[in-house]
């Protein structure tokens, strides 16, 4: 890191000290300390982890397990009581010492408020479609590595694949609604103001996090105009409350267990299959003889007899995950502090694959004067991941070959010498770190500075800047050894000797040849300032909420990547081993590498408008620019406008029983997506050309061409969304929420289809010319009561949509390549109509004489084959043939309805919240092959023609060594999609807090014990019969279950 990178964090981390310690003591002779409980008024229970707050500012605390509060107030201050799923209250202190507050219970929490863009709104007046997290102390205890995770199954319409168990490297996929573009429309983040990455987002600690909002329509989004089309997720951090110290800790650790992968074949059973598949050949020259299968059948490698050699199970070793979280929050009226420390270590189930995350946060607010306020963050993030050199390249690849791996070979001799297999390697032996190791050290300070000044001469005016800037450093260090296999004895084919004594010879490994070392470096910076002024006021029953905004955003990076091999003396990973004298090396001069800068300006303005909380409207717009662009498109202006009515605040709805809470909404808005890759198409590009062998002294010449046409007019997408929503609090304990979503892309930047003469040398521009619609379906229900001394509170969402290309450029020969119309969407599934299977010769004989013309490209059926239907030949008539004239179809929509379901309950100190999450009504193709000298699925044996002619339901299997007939029953057709619909559990907590006579003279203020997981469980028949649905096939790297216990101590 350069002095100016140590200097930068030096200062920040001065004015946060300097800020911390300002005014400590400012009006402290006013002050007065004021306690009391918080209960339910209907059954007088206490309630743990109310918010109470002084108004009008950030300071307060949370009642404890006896719903017991105190903070110092001063005695003209009022108070602030809210807790989610009951009504906010206000009481104001006149000096008292003791309040004791009853709350009753609300719908839906629509007293609380959520970030809107740059300002904030109460949720019972808004009038877009917005989802909002609140990160409860519960879901900072669920065992994670990315905090995508935990918006799983939280929010209608917003989808978070369950990523597979790769330690810090598989992160969730998270999308908003449906993409409606042939382009990504990546979900914009924004951490505290701050325009983010995924990266960052991810990265975070759950317990740094105070709530997450999800704005999903275009009257929320279109505050953030050219980014804005993917949805918008903006993230607030903790600030401290005014009162004493608050310490938290908390520990869990626990165990990781692999998720379900397809069922896979013995030794014995891949021996006969081979056997059955080559009846008269051995193309492989892997033919298994009766010794062969005796010697298994009688010999236990670590997996039961018959198995044979098991090469994950051999490499494997218990993998877990353990989190250590501090944090320290408090302060006074005049200064508030939120301290935390985050560290998690996650080892995967193979040796050298170890993620250790730290995360360090410092978030302080002063009041400056009465009029000003000064708030400084620093935020630290630094991820360190090791792993086996073969997994950094494709970790799906390398689980896949532990798993199916030959199992008649052995991977070690009995003292651990690794096994030649005439192969490049020994994946036992790379697993080991035997072929050498990948490590890498992310590292990102952030910090933010803002002062805002409420403006004494106008109540409700005030001005805020805020300036941020971060620090990314990513290096990696790859070292690539060769190492000795050694070769065994083979008694047959498939005994192999397994003692040093057996040894035969030797041969290095070739997956790197020769050893080499290499590091990268990539690196960047940003920064944003934002200059912004908002106003609040209310004019009798008018009230008015707006804010103008500058953005000036901007991001810089550039990196290197070096390498070099030979190592004369000594092979090590360090770079004085080397020489280049017997060696090679080089410095890459790849464009993925190189330095680049762009950046944004905006202005932006948003307008909230409400009378008597019964009618509403807003109104928001954004004018952005872009440096990637052209000077003539290079400004885009991306306007919204919403509006709400709440029909139960009516005079004529008073009477009306049943229904507590009802509001109409709806929004229209224009969004964008500048996505596109690679930047400034607008400039002419230049690539390496030919060379050439010229000069006074005949040389190659490197050369230099053109590279693809500029395109001076290339812009963002736009996306034009339409949004009506309902929102209904009734039978004083449910809400429920409705959404209909319609959005129009246009300008879809994409490449033409054109004809262009043979000696035109050059790559036509893609254009904005496409066009694509999509629609959808959004539905929350909730419920919350309280039974005796039971908290219950539950609630379902679910959401279904599609799109559907409207203008795109296609070179159709078939009418299954179509995309457009027809009622197809974007995810409808082609493939070939099955007819049957001919089971015996007979059935041959009697189908060729129905179809006397039936083949499929030239091949005739077999006993054991699938034949399929004939759809039509050239020019639509049926010829007998199968052939691409022949795939239709199949469905037009494979869109899945996403649904989550969340359950909190809590009695007397026991706490239990649960989230699962899934997809409905979507198909996935099941099979799985592989070739037949390896480890297969195991319905191959169990369940195929091959072994039981009559009632088998797979096909005949053909040789993958070879045979031109292979792929003929393997073709993609109806009868291999299955309904991969499940529910998984995502997310378990179940707490327990002690009662606080039995530590109270330990100086404690709580202690909470919990046991939490994830992924515990999945309901599918899908995963049932073959493997989780979530997965591409069923050897991928497998989706990892997490059981902790933990406990959370407060002093």
């Amino acid at each position: 890191m350069t002095r100016f990178k140590q200097r930068f964090l030096h200062y920040a981390t001065v004015f946060c000290c300097l800020l911390f310690c300002f005014n400590q003591s400012y009006g402290q002779s006013r002050l007065v300390k004021t306690n009391g409980t918080v209960t339910d008024s209907k059954n007088g229970s206490p309630l743990i982890g109310v918010s109470v707050e002084i108004k009008g500012t950030n300071q307060g605390t949370v009642t404890d397990a006896q719903g017991h509060y105190e903070l110092v107030t001063s005695p003209d201050s009022t108070l602030e009581f809210s807790y989610i799923g009951y009504q906010t209250k206000e009481v104001a202190v006149n000096g008292r010492k003791t309040i004791n507050v009853t709350l009753s219970a609300a719908n839906a929490g629509l007293n609380e408020v959520v970030v809107i863009g740059y300002t904030s709104q109460k949720k019972e007046l808004l009038a877009g479609s917005v989802g909002d997290i609140k990160f409860t102390e519960s879901k900072t205890q669920i065992p994670t590595t990315f905090v995508g995770n935990l918006l799983a199954g939280q929010v209608a319409g917003v989808q978070v694949s369950t990523s597979q168990g790769v330690p810090g490297q598989t992160a969730p996929s998270i999308t908003i609604r449906h993409s409606t573009s042939f382009n990504a429309q990546p979900v914009l983040y924004v951490i505290d103001g701050r325009i983010s990455t995924v990266t960052d987002f991810n990265n975070l600690s759950p317990v740094e996090i105070d709530n997450v909002t999800v704005l999903k329509d275009a009257a929320t989004t279109a505050a953030y105009g050219s980014r804005g089309a993917g949805g918008v997720i903006l993230v607030t951090t903790k600030r401290g409350k005014a009162g004493k110290p608050t310490i938290n800790y908390t520990f869990n650790t626990g165990v990781d267990k692999l998720g379900k992968n397809i069922a896979l074949t013995s030794a014995v059973e891949a021996g006969k299959l081979y056997n059955a598949i080559n009846t008269t050949s051995d193309p492989a020259g892997w033919a298994w003889t009766q010794s062969d299968f005796d010697y298994f059948n009688t010999h236990d490698f670590g997996s039961g007899k018959g198995y044979g050699f098991n090469m994950l199970k051999i490499v494997f070793r218990n993998p877990f995950t353990t989190t250590h979280n501090l944090s320290i929050s408090g302060g006074n009226d005049n200064t508030q502090y939120f301290l935390s420390g985050s560290y998690v270590k996650q080892q995967g189930f193979i040796n050298g694959q170890d993620y250790n995350k730290y995360n360090i946060r410092a978030n302080v607010t002063t009041n400056v004067t009465k009029d000003f306020q000064a708030f400084a963050g620093v935020a630290l993030n630094n991820d360190i991941t090791s792993e086996n050199a073969w997994g950094g390249n494709n970790y799906n690849d390398l689980y896949g070959k532990l798993l199916v791996w030959q199992p008649d070979e052995p991977v070690f001799t009995s003292t651990g010498k690794p096994i030649s297999y005439g192969w490049i390697g020994n994946m036992g032996a790379e697993v080991r770190g035997d072929g050498g190791y990948i490590k890498s050290n992310y590292l990102k300070p952030v910090i933010t500075l803002s002062g805002t000044y409420k403006a004494p001469f106008l109540p409700g005016l005030s001005a805020k800047a805020t300036f941020n800037k971060s620090y990314t450093s990513n290096r990696s260090k790859i070292f690539r050894e060769q190492y000795n296999m050694y070769i065994m004895k083979h008694y047959t084919v498939h005994q192999w000797g397994l003692n040093d004594s057996d040894i035969v010879g030797s041969q290095l490994s070739s997956t790197a040849n020769p050893s080499y070392l290499q590091e990268t470096d990539n690196w960047g910076e940003d920064k944003q300032l934002n200059l912004q002024l908002n106003y609040q006021h209310s004019f009798g029953l008018h009230h008015l909420n707006a804010a103008l905004v500058y953005e000036r955003y901007q991001v810089s990076g550039g990196g290197m990547n070096a390498w070099i091999n030979g190592f004369p003396n000594y092979t090590t990973d360090q770079w004085w081993a080397a020489n280049t004298k017997s060696g090679t090396q080089f410095v890459s001069t790849s464009n993925g590498i190189a330095d680049t800068t762009f950046g944004r300006k905006s202005w932006i303005g948003q307008l909230f408008y409400n009378y008597a909380s019964k009618y509403i409207v807003s109104f928001t717009y954004r004018y952005d620019g872009s440096a990637i662009f052209a000077t003539n498109t290079r400004w885009g202006f991306f306007p919204s406008a919403s509006a709400a009515w709440v029909i139960s605040k009516e005079n004529f709805f008073k009477n009306v029983k049943g229904i507590d809470f009802l509001k109409l909404r709806a929004s229209v808005g224009l969004t964008g997506n500048d996505n596109i890759w690679p930047f400034y198409q607008w400039q002419q590009s230049y690539q390496n050309g030919s060379s050439a062998y010229f000069g006074t002294s005949p040389a190659i010449s490197p050369g230099i061409t053109y590279g693809t046409v500029p395109n001076q007019n290339v812009t963002w997408e736009k996306s034009l969304n339409k949004n009506i929503g309902i929102d209904i609090g009734f039978l004083e304990h449910f809400n429920a929420t409705l959404d209909y979503w319609r959005t129009y892309t246009y300008d879809i930047l994409g490449s033409r289809i054109q004809t262009t003469p043979p000696t035109f040398p050059r790559t036509l521009p893609a254009t904005n010319y496409g066009k694509e619609k999509g629609q959808g379906y959004e539905a929350t229900i909730g419920y919350t009561n309280t039974f005796g001394e039971v908290q219950f509170a539950t609630s379902i969402n679910a959401a279904y949509s599609y799109a559907w290309y409207i203008l795109k450029d296609q070179n159709i020969t078939y009418d299954y390549q179509n995309d457009v119309g027809n009622g197809r969407t974007t995810t409808y599934i082609t493939g070939y109509e099955l007819d049957k299977m001919l089971r015996t010769q007979a059935d041959v004989t009697s189908y060729m004489t129905a179809h006397p013309n039936y083949n499929l490209y030239g091949d005739l059926p077999y006993p054991g084959d699938f034949v399929y239907k004939d759809l039509g030949g050239t020019g639509g008539t049926k010829d007998g043939q199968i052939d691409n004239n022949d795939i239709t179809v199949l469905h037009k929509n494979n869109d899945p309805i996403t649904v989550g379901w969340n359950l909190n309950v809590s009695w007397k100190g026991f706490s239990l919240s649960a989230t699962f999450a899934g997809n409905l009504k979507y198909l996935k193709n099941y099979q799985y092959l592989g070739v037949e000298w390896n480890r297969t699925w195991k319905e191959w044996y169990t369940n195929s023609w091959l072994f039981n002619p009559t009632s088998g339901v797979l096909p005949r299997r053909y040789s993958a060594a070879g045979d031109e007939r292979y792929s003929n029953n393997l073709i993609t057709t109806n009868f291999w999609l299955a309904d991969a619909s499940f529910l998984r559990l995502r997310n378990l907590n179940l707490s327990y807090d002690l009662p606080v006579d039995w530590f109270r003279k330990t100086g404690f203020t709580g202690i909470r014990l919990y046991a939490s997981g994830s992924n515990l469980f999945i309901i599918s028949k899908f995963n049932k019969k073959y493997f989780d649905p979530e997965l591409n096939n069923g050897v991928n790297f497998p989706i990892i279950k997490s059981s902790n216990l933990g406990a959370s101590i407060t002093f």
